[in-house]
């Protein structure tokens, strides 16, 4: 392709290759914020229960948190399989959720949507549409590692991939 001199316009031809070629860059090239396999959180016997972990999954710029809820919950992984993790992205409008020990909710400071851990992150106030994206996990050699996205989108995305 040729280069544009100053002042001049680029057909409009041009134009869609030139769009098409960055484009394609874009889905090819793998992200610099992606993490890569699974990713390890936390050594199994440092979790207590009803004490969050904070991390950052699908990416490093997404914060996730883990809490082992003292009994066996659906996805959840550990001795007691009471281990879980959600995307901390409330799915409102994207703000992060905190976690409160006194009423044992993920909540968000923004618009007062609650989510409760011992219902798989299911939504139970606030405007929220939906419950937060369950983080798929598993256990090997004494360590917690995210595997995956195993129910819901997490928010801001297009896919979980």
């Amino acid at each position: 392709m040729k280069r544009l001199d100053k002042g001049e316009r680029m057909d409009r031809r041009s134009f869609l290759k030139v769009g098409a070629l960055a484009s394609s860059a874009l889905l090819v090239a793998p992200s610099a914020h992606a993490h890569a396999g699974a990713v390890p959180i936390i050594e199994l016997e440092k979790i207590e229960p009803w004490k969050p972990v904070s991390f950052n999954y699908p990416s490093v710029n997404e914060p996730a948190i883990l809490i082992d809820v003292g009994r066996a919950v659906k996805h959840g992984v550990g001795p007691k399989k009471s281990i879980i993790a959600f995307s901390a992205l409330c799915q409102h409008m994207g703000c992060a959720v905190y976690f409160d020990e006194k009423d044992r909710l993920l909540k968000c400071p923004c618009h007062a949507s609650w989510f409760d851990p011992l219902k798989g992150g299911k939504a139970v106030e606030g405007p929220s549409p939906m419950g937060l994206p369950v983080i798929a996990l598993k256990v090997e050699g004494g360590k917690v590692y995210a595997t995956g996205i195993v129910e819901g989108l997490v928010y801001g995305r297009a896919s979980n991939d």
